[in-house]
């Protein structure tokens, strides 16, 4: 690793000190005095630069102020949350939808509350970082099965025999570290032949 960083150093790469000094679209910006392509954002849609959503940012600074100043327990839950979870639970046809402030939060409420101890998480290998900081709160065995490979999750729910009943299934469905998709239908083929609770991260594709 020191290798690698001193390597950077000598091409003058450093990405961990990477300043964007100013951004100049939604694929393009300046940075430590170069300009260059933003490769690595998840503004896959552009929608930061999207007048319609600058629009609605700028009224509901004008409303609201630039903070909900308390949490969503306490003060911090406005009408427009309302409005906003119950637009995402139409259009994902479920009941309900919570929002969350990151995705960071979303995975880490979900990975430690769905599960916990005497129950049993199996998540695909290359799951983000955040899903596996969750988990590890959860206090539920965590069983990791190879990356996109529904065979492996096949044989690791059939070992886990009456546990099944307790278990959760969690992937992502784009992967962001790689840009794979999962395997859904085959997954959930899974799922069924043995049971338990599956859990799909839809940040980078749906989300």
């Amino acid at each position: 690793m020191v290798d690698i960083r001193s390597d950077l150093q000598a091409l003058g790469i450093m990405p961990f000190g990477a300043v964007t000094e100013k951004i100049l679209s939604s694929t393009e910006a300046i940075v430590n005095g170069h300009k260059v392509i933003l490769a690595g954002t998840n503004n896959y849609l552009g929608l930061t630069f999207d007048p319609e959503c600058i629009a609605a940012a700028k009224q509901a600074i004008e409303d609201f102020g630039t903070g909900t100043t308390g949490s969503r327990m306490a003060n911090g839950t406005f009408a427009d949350h309302i409005r906003l979870e119950q637009e995402l639970a139409s259009y994902f046809e479920r009941k309900y939808a919570i929002v969350f402030s990151t995705g960071y939060a979303a995975t880490m409420g979900m990975g430690s509350t769905l599960a916990g101890p005497g129950d049993v998480i199996v998540l695909d290998a290359d799951s983000h970082a955040s899903i596996y900081d969750g988990v590890r709160l959860s206090g539920a065995d965590i069983i990791r099965f190879r990356h996109n490979d529904a065979a492996d999750l096949d044989k690791r729910l059939r070992r886990l025999g009456d546990r099944i009943s307790n278990t959760l299934i969690i992937v992502e469905g784009i992967y962001s570290m790689m840009g794979d998709q999962a395997p859904l239908a085959d997954i959930a083929e899974v799922k069924r032949k043995y049971g338990g609770m599956l859990l799909v991260d839809e940040a980078h594709s749906l989300g």
